[in-house]
């Protein structure tokens, strides 16, 4: 296992709770510092089901109703959480097989404390932001005004409001064990209630990464 923090010396992960504004981030970040993004969700839907490990064909079968609706929010984020950690050995090898000249920051729902502590030889190498319900919210309902109504995901089972309640519900069980997670192995949860605007956000995750960042931004 050393040889894989010697070898993933040069990734830096951001995880933690869903609709907290990751990809957002990442994407700044990258932009500013010219560090390649590894998006573990893009990777999960158009590679990873593919190969042994990834997304069970058996996902394929599910109505939406046993996908969001049936389930409680505890068994939702319980089989999210367990799928997630099975397929982090297929992002380690992605991530293996990226040349290590440059600085990666991979982020995304599968990024888990918990799979993440044995690939880095540094706490400053992860943060993981976990979002309060209402900043949860507020992200979920700017991303649903670009999609109609009659075109989300819940939509497609027989009761949406009930799928979208497991979901958030399903969220918050998910926010909660990275911050356990968290405190257990000693690395970084910043909870985001929208005090911090994109900008000082954005500040944060640099001073945290600070001693993996290049010398000088790409602006």
């Amino acid at each position: 296992m050393d040889d894989i923090r010697d070898r993933l010396a040069h990734i830096l992960w951001i995880g933690g709770g869903p609709r907290v504004g990751k990809t957002t981030l990442s994407r700044l970040l990258a932009g500013k510092w010219d560090l390649k993004i590894y998006n573990l969700d893009w990777h999960q839907v158009r590679e990873h089901r593919n190969r042994p490990g990834g997304i069970p064909r058996s996902w394929d079968t599910l109505s939406m109703d046993a996908r969001w609706l049936t389930p409680s929010p505890e068994e939702l984020a319980e089989r999210d959480a367990a799928g997630w950690t099975a397929g982090f050995a297929l992002v380690v090898e992605d991530l293996l097989a990226l040349p290590r000249s440059r600085i990666v920051v991979a982020e995304g729902p599968g990024v888990f404390p918990w799979c993440v502590a044995s690939t880095i030889r540094s706490a400053n190498q992860a943060i993981f932001l976990v979002p309060s319900v209402a900043f949860r919210d507020s992200v979920l309902a700017r991303r649903a005004r670009d999609v109609p109504v009659g075109q989300r995901m819940e939509d497609e089972t027989s009761d949406p409001e009930r799928a979208r309640r497991n979901l958030r519900d399903r969220d918050v069980a998910l926010g909660a064990r990275v911050a356990s997670s968290c405190a257990e192995l000693g690395l970084r949860c910043v909870r985001v209630d929208g005090s911090l605007d994109l900008d000082d956000s954005l500040t944060l995750v640099e001073e945290h990464f600070r001693p993996y960042l290049p010398a000088i931004p790409n602006v």
